[in-house]
């Protein structure tokens, strides 16, 4: 069982850890949030530890017939000495195990040490920061990103040196990027690439879409499936996964970037975004018994510092009792 003294490197050596990066299931899903949730100084320790252990791949090498015919004349020879007949059906029945490949990680991570892991966490500076918490990073180039709760970012290794800038995002982060001579800055969001020279824009990955609001200067924007699409102050781009098409609206920038300062504008935007935006922020649940509070649109500021304070401002003004149920907020 993890325990809060983990450390990345043992929850990278943890068996059942591994399993629930490869295979996971509900049971697994629910485990390891609930962990998280109640370990909010481990989130960062957790989300490496998995980068760590989809990063290992298992070559496959297809022998020779030389070989093939070698290991063949090997086996046999084997099982037909008594004393290796048990040891060989113990190899075979262990490499049949469902969680064979999670074994083989385990023996492949004591194998080549811990030094392994520090050159990878080494190869890209990585900031997380836990639910409720927001953090203003200044990179190396002079560029500032204000990173918001529950958020990851990747730099690039020695990203000033380099002719492009590359940061990979998973979250919601701000960017205020510093002008650099001929020095491109490129984020990575896993719906698309945003490309700029010195601007200010908002990024927001959650819920498996990428929306990018451009406060000012010039951003160009492209995916997979569709070209370079160039974005004026004002606007705010949509790409989903499904399809990776961009799409342009205009939008006020100032309602979609306050939570640099632990404010959510609730002007024009609809209970249901409202909770969602909770619950990204704080990492909890929050339901709606009464049906009709769902059509509601607020106005205003809600101050978003604490969580239990965040929320019981809404319920004042929703005008609506609320009861925490486990991890779980309910509105009636």
């Amino acid at each position: 069982m993890p325990t809060p003294d983990f450390t990345v490197e043992d929850f990278c050596k943890d068996p059942n850890f591994i399993r629930w990066v490869l295979s996971p299931t509900d049971e697994s899903n629910q485990f390891w949030q609930s962990f998280m949730t109640d370990y909010p100084h481990k989130v960062a320790d957790v989300r490496l530890a998995v980068d760590y252990v989809k990063t290992i791949r298992f070559r496959e090498i297809d022998p020779s017939a030389q070989d093939l015919a070698q290991l063949k004349k090997r086996i046999w020879n084997d099982i037909e000495k008594p004393d290796h007949q048990i040891a060989t059906v113990q190899i075979l029945l262990w490499y049949q195990r469902p969680y064979w490949a999670a074994a083989a990680v385990v023996l492949l991570v004591a194998s080549i040490g811990f030094a392994w892991w520090t050159y990878q966490a080494n190869s890209t500076l990585t900031y997380q920061t836990a639910y409720g918490k927001i953090q203003e990073i200044r990179l190396a180039d002079g560029s500032v990103v204000t990173l918001n709760a529950n958020s990851r970012l990747k730099v690039a290794d020695k990203m000033a040196d380099r002719p492009v800038r590359e940061v990979w995002l998973e979250g919601e982060a701000y960017f205020d990027i510093a002008k650099r001579k001929g020095a491109k800055f490129i984020v990575h969001t896993p719906e698309a690439q945003i490309e700029v020279l010195g601007t200010e824009f908002n990024v927001n990955t959650r819920r498996d879409e990428t929306h990018v609001v451009l406060e000012e200067g010039k951003v160009q924007l492209s995916t997979d499936n569709q070209s370079m699409v160039v974005m004026k102050p004002g606007d705010m781009a949509t790409v989903s996964p499904k399809n990776r098409q961009i799409k342009l609206k205009r939008v006020q920038p100032e309602l979609y970037d306050a939570w640099k300062e632990s404010y959510l504008i609730l002007d024009g935007k609809s209970l249901p975004e409202i909770i969602r935006n909770l619950e990204d922020a704080f990492g909890v649940k929050i339901k709606l018994e009464d049906a009709q509070l769902a059509d509601k649109r607020l106005t205003g500021k809600l101050r978003t510092e604490v969580a239990e304070d965040c929320i019981d401002n809404l319920s004042i003004i929703l005008d609506a009792n609320v009861k925490k149920e486990g991890d779980t907020y309910v509105f009636k």
